[in-house]
């Protein structure tokens, strides 16, 4: 007798099963696809099969495959066949999230330092400026469009904070243009027809001479002639006059393209979630008021400050576990490797089902309950090894995760500031992918009156 908790011997991955030929293709929309690979895990375990128009994925899902990913997964996995077709969109042949090794560190150590929590923080008064700027024209008794309304500022939020730019006349073909790529090349929700459309081809045009003039602005007028501070496109511009053969204008592009690529959805769609989850407990409401109160009492806050708010902290947190927006990784087998009893062949693709052990009761419990005290000392559920992975794991764990956090935090803490906000009771949340999980248009939530003028946040 043995007390492995696998077999010693290799044993058949099992199938999940669904529909003749579209198998269960229609399940791994990144709106549905926690709760499927979820279910799949209580069913087969850490590892099975998922089919769909003729592919075959093999899923490793939970605690166990995230520890396993961290540890492993950078000698059998690699990111280039799941996002190849999103850099052939932008006419490049690799970018920092399709590469791995080598590449990938240089690709990394160029465009991270703008989008560290850091250099929010040194930027965060025209980060603020933007949220001020789109809560003045709320009155009491207006509804607030939270999906829209997220998107736009942290759009803009972005354009002014990592490449000095503004993308409010872009917005609409930003949106249309990243959303329907990302939609065609990588979570397949719509077919390829779409980039023939006129209006695609029209907002990709209007998208890239956008990006394409920022870089010409910076390459004519650098940083320390402007007087400001080096962004994503000056370090990009150094990177290239250091090494030349590695850096094309296309990767350039490509580059600059991924400040938004990058946050336009993830950011912004948490944070929709964020006050989707505000209207839904109000009870837990007077003590986030209270700490943004706190929060602005002596001027803007500093990222410090900010990190030093619990309870909006414990909120985010808990958001980011019920709502992740990035719920899984897709990648490619390189050679061989053994996981849970079972052999991943090469060349297979993978789907490592991160945030897995976020719905899980062994992992946190009352899994399914919205509960921000599970983070606070004392418990800290998240720290079990391989729970908790809204950013995904490994090498490409999300290069933005502290610039991301960073702004919900402070869009949280300015709306709290400045609006007193009511939730629709009748309001069933519906998720929608675009690409990434967001709440739909129908989500609103109603001023009920303005607590503070918008512009007192940055007084």
């Amino acid at each position: 007798m043995t007390n492995a908790p696998y077999p010693t011997s290799p044993r058949v991955i099992p199938t999940v099963s669904g529909p003749p030929v579209i198998g269960s293709i229609t399940q791994l929309y990144p709106h549905r696809l926690r709760a499927f690979l979820t279910a799949a895990y209580r069913e087969h375990g850490p590892v099975f099969n998922v089919t769909g128009l003729g592919q075959t994925y093999t899923v490793l899902a939970g605690p166990e495959a995230n520890v396993w990913t961290v540890k492993e997964g950078h000698r059998h996995l690699r990111s280039l066949e799941a996002w190849r077709p999103n850099d052939q969109a932008f006419g490049v042949q690799r970018s920092m999230i399709s590469v791995d090794g080598d590449e990938h560190r240089t690709f990394r150590r160029t465009e991270s330092r703008t989008y560290a929590r850091s250099y929010l923080g040194a930027n965060l008064r025209r980060a603020l400026s933007v949220t001020a700027e789109d809560l003045v024209p709320l009155r009491a008794g207006d509804d607030l469009q939270v999906a829209h309304w997220c998107k736009a500022v942290i759009t803009e939020q972005l354009a002014r904070v990592v490449v000095n730019g503004t993308a409010r006349p872009y917005l609409n073909d930003l949106l249309s243009f990243v959303q329907n790529t990302l939609m065609v090349r990588v979570t397949r929700q719509r077919p390829p027809l779409v980039e023939q459309l006129p209006g695609f081809r029209r907002a990709r045009a209007r998208s890239l001479g956008m990006v394409e003039a920022l870089i010409e602005e910076h390459r004519r007028v650098p940083a320390e002639q402007a007087g400001r501070a080096p962004d994503l496109i000056d370090d990009l511009l150094a990177a290239q006059a250091a090494d030349p053969a590695f850096w094309s204008d296309m990767d350039l592009r490509m580059a600059t393209m991924g400040a938004f690529i990058a946050g336009m959805d993830t950011a912004a769609n948490t944070l929709a979630f964020v006050l989707y989850r505000v209207g839904r407990h109000p009870e837990l409401v007077p003590a986030l008021v209270a700490e943004a109160d706190t929060a602005f009492q002596d001027g803007p806050p500093s990222m410090e400050t900010l990190g030093g708010l619990p309870h909006l902290h414990r909120f985010v947190m808990e958001c980011l576990r019920l709502h992740p927006i990035a719920p899984a990784m897709t990648r490619t087998v390189t050679q061989d490797f053994e996981f849970a009893g079972v052999t991943v062949p090469q060349g297979r693709r993978v789907i490592i089902g991160t945030t897995v052990p976020h719905g899980l009761d062994g992992c946190f419990t009352d899994a399914d309950r919205f509960d921000p005290e599970r983070f606070a000392p004392g418990r800290m559920e998240h720290r079990r090894p391989g729970a908790f992975a809204p950013y995904g794991l490994g090498t490409h764990i999300c290069a933005g995760s502290g610039m991301a956090e960073g702004l919900i935090m402070l869009n949280l803490a300015a709306i709290l500031r400045t609006l007193d906000l009511r939730g629709n009771p009748t309001y069933v949340l519906r998720e929608v992918a675009r690409p990434t999980a967001t709440p739909d248009d129908r989500l609103t939530l109603r001023v009920n009156a303005v607590r503070h003028p918008a512009v007192s946040l940055l007084a």
